[in-house]
């Protein structure tokens, strides 16, 4: 009897050190898979900040690349259209001058003016010079320029009062809305209506051709440009029927 408790003992304490064993040898396993997850976290965050900076850097130089190119125009081109200029209205106010000066003069002038708004369009600072409301109206005013078609800017109340990523945002989105218009709706008119106040709601309507919006999801960036207003609360509703021209309507998202 007394040999067979002292193998009972000795098997308890076997299965008690192969259990701790076991126990050990699991816990070294989760906390390598802790280490393992906490590695590949670190490495997605590094992978994260790194795709961040190459951003960052390649915004800054457009940014500035943009500036010097408006710079360049604004001060050397335009200065050489003036000197051009110049020696126009000299010729012209001799006793007889060439009738074909007098338009060429004229479209130097509408030369010079572009140029120089281009020069300004092209500074990147868009928000520490002008609001949105002005950002929108002076597109709305090239587009016509351009003679693409008409554009009516209608403000409603006072300029929206905006952080400057939400400016950069809907008026990135106006952008895209205003280039399927004038690519695929064959429209002739635009009118774009912005009610202000401490948020703003967008509404942006062509006369064009239209399309059906419910199946039609995924074209024209219609995907994109819901996507780039929920990043910053905002919701954008399309609605266009055949032959009836689009309008979108785009303002802050109900808070849940």
């Amino acid at each position: 009897m007394g040999g067979t408790a002292e193998l009972s003992a000795i098997l308890l304490w076997i299965s008690a050190a192969v259990l701790i064993v076991c126990v050990f040898a699991g816990f070294l396993l989760v906390l390598n898979n802790n280490r393992m997850i906490r590695h590949r976290a670190e490495l997605a965050e590094a992978t994260r900040l790194r795709e961040q900076e190459v951003l960052r850097a390649e915004r800054e130089a457009v940014r500035q690349t943009l500036q010097e190119v408006g710079k360049e125009l604004h001060d050397n081109v335009a200065q050489l259209l003036s000197t051009a200029q110049l020696g126009l209205n000299n010729a012209l106010e001799e006793p007889a001058p060439d009738p074909r000066l007098a338009p060429a003069r004229d479209a130097l002038d509408q030369g010079i003016e572009e140029v120089r708004r281009l020069g300004h369009d092209l500074n990147t600072d868009l928000w520490q010079q002008r609001d949105l409301v002005q950002a929108i109206s002076a597109t709305a005013e090239r587009i016509e320029r351009v003679g693409r078609l008409r554009a009516h800017v209608l403000v409603q109340g006072g300029p929206p009062v905006l952080p400057n990523d939400t400016s950069t945002i809907l008026y990135r989105v106006f952008q895209e809305v205003v280039q399927n218009a004038v690519k695929h709706s064959g429209a002739d008119t635009l009118t774009i209506t912005i009610a202000g106040g401490a948020s703003c709601a967008l509404t942006i309507a062509d006369n064009g051709r239209g399309f059906d919006a419910a199946h039609t999801q995924g074209n024209g960036g219609l995907l994109n440009i819901r996507k780039r207003c929920a990043l910053i609360g905002y919701q954008a509703q399309c609605t266009s029927t055949p032959g009836r021209g689009c309008s979108w309507h785009i303002q802050q998202a109900p808070t849940a």
